[in-house]
């Protein structure tokens, strides 16, 4: 006896067992043994799978948006939740073929994230760096990432900045603020915000510089200037990391 197995069209991707057996059609006694057959359906690329597909742009002006005479970006990766990656080409491009079989009744969110370590020296997203759009079967996703050239701006803090044991910058230095806020506002700048520590405590240390970012960005959007300032703090220690107790331990922030 030869019996052949035909997949329908509802049967969903997976793996499958198929099991046959002649019974007595008298007694309902099985007259044979159990024979079984082992099938994986798997999704189809045209009609099951979605595509993702998408380029990475020198955004010039920073609007979000590729522009005429904004050229690709060679060489940055993007990488799913999953773990499958793409290299842009020579013109900023890239493509997944079958990145995601989304659910047959309502779809799946699809995740894609470009590694900003991949951009060129200099460059920092004016686009989100992580995006998330709706997939639906059998239909391409585009997804497009921007990034350019921002200046850095660099200021070294220290304990002598602030009042002892505070969180407050020394009176003689507030002046200094509004002399930053003019100098990132006359180009868009990356404000790279660096404490340089010795002997204070840990916990101070994030505190302060918690405390000087948040004080910056309330007086930077207070203004309006026109552009998202971006600030990367940093901790620098001169001895190779935080002090430790006499007994070894890191000491307890108050």
């Amino acid at each position: 006896i030869v019996l052949l197995l035909a997949v329908g069209a509802g049967v969903g991707e997976g793996e499958f067992v198929n099991r046959a057996q002649v019974i007595d059609g008298l007694t309902g006694r099985p007259v044979s043994g159990e024979a079984t057959a082992r099938v994986r359906v798997v999704p189809d690329q045209t009609f099951d799978c979605t595509d993702v597909f998408g380029k990475v742009f020198n955004d010039v002006n920073r609007n979000g948006v590729q522009d005429n005479g904004e050229d690709g970006l060679p060489g940055v990766r993007v990488v799913t939740a999953t773990g499958l990656e793409a290299t842009t080409d020579q013109y900023g491009r890239f493509h997944i073929t079958c990145a995601i079989t989304p659910s047959e009744d309502r779809g799946s969110n699809f995740v894609l994230k470009l590694d900003d370590r991949t951009l060129p020296s200099g460059f920092r997203m004016s686009t989100d760096q992580v995006q998330i759009k709706r997939a639906t079967r059998g239909k391409a996703l585009k997804f497009d990432f921007g990034a350019s050239i921002h200046r850095v701006v660099a200021i070294d803090l220290s304990d002598a900045a602030f009042e002892p044991g505070k969180t407050e910058i020394r009176v003689q230095w507030r002046p200094r603020v509004n002399l930053l806020l003019e100098e990132l506002r006359k180009a868009p700048s990356v404000l790279r915000l660096s404490y340089v520590a010795d002997t204070e405590d840990e916990a101070l240390v994030e505190r302060r510089l918690e405390g000087f970012k948040r004080q910056l960005t309330e007086a930077w959007d207070a203004k309006k200037d026109g552009y998202v300032l971006a600030i990367e703090p940093e901790v620098f220690w001169r001895r190779g990391g935080p002090p430790k107790r006499l007994d070894g331990r890191m000491p307890e922030s108050k």
